[in-house]
């Protein structure tokens, strides 16, 4: 049962990393966030742009408040963790 969970999550990772996940929020002129990125915006994002279904608790969102390219760590295993880079655009 474990290596079938490693599996998984080992493919999901392989379809993960190469990606950039684009995250749309409300900005400043100078690329400031009003708010911030949370984890459950990376969740919703991945989910729509590549089908795949994330848990908030399995990503882990250093405090992002600010516009352009971004990494947060998604760890879907106890032996499979992978980087998943985001950009963060301003809305219109």
């Amino acid at each position: 049962r474990d290596s079938s969970a490693r599996e998984a999550a080992t493919h999901i990772a392989s379809t993960l990393v190469p990606k950039v996940i684009t995250v749309t929020s409300k900005a400043g002129p100078e690329g400031k966030l009003f708010g911030s990125i949370t984890a459950n915006d990376v969740v919703a994002a991945v989910l729509e742009q590549t089908d795949i279904e994330l848990d908030r608790r399995q990503v882990d969102v250093d405090v992002i408040k600010t516009t352009g390219q971004h990494t947060v760590t998604a760890s879907l295993h106890s032996d499979v963790s992978f980087p998943i880079t985001i950009d963060v655009v301003a809305a219109d």
